[in-house]
């Protein structure tokens, strides 16, 4: 692959497309920026400036959540996010310092998909 390939976009299938913009939006607080009629999609802005988005796709046969991936969204302020949100999401575990110079906390959604947020340094 070419030096200048960036990641853009990431799919998360899910069972209940209704229920999943209602917490990627109304609990997390991304963005839609794209609806698309013909199908059971919607994309997310997550870093507009580099056009990175996050799909969900309403497929309930492929919706099987893997706690071998997880999706990281960097924040600027961790903890004020996550005392925003804790009572709103299953945590999987609080904020801690990573071995390799972050400060995370992983989140479930709805569907069982993980979720790191992520502050650097």
């Amino acid at each position: 692959m070419p030096n200048d390939t960036t990641l853009c976009f990431c799919t998360l299938a899910v069972p209940d497309l209704v229920a999943a913009e209602a917490f990627y939006v109304d609990v997390l607080g991304l963005r839609v920026s794209r609806r698309y009629a013909a199908t059971v999609w919607i994309s997310l802005d997550v870093d507009e400036q580099r056009g990175a988005g996050l799909g969900l796709i309403e497929d309930p046969a492929m919706a099987r959540p893997s706690t071998k991936t997880m999706i990281d969204l960097q924040v600027t302020d961790l903890d004020q996010i996550f005392n925003r949100l804790a009572t709103r999401v299953e945590v999987i575990e609080p904020p801690v310092r990573t071995g390799w110079g972050s400060y995370k906390a992983t989140i479930q959604d709805p569907f069982g998909n993980r979720l790191g947020l992520v502050a650097r340094g």
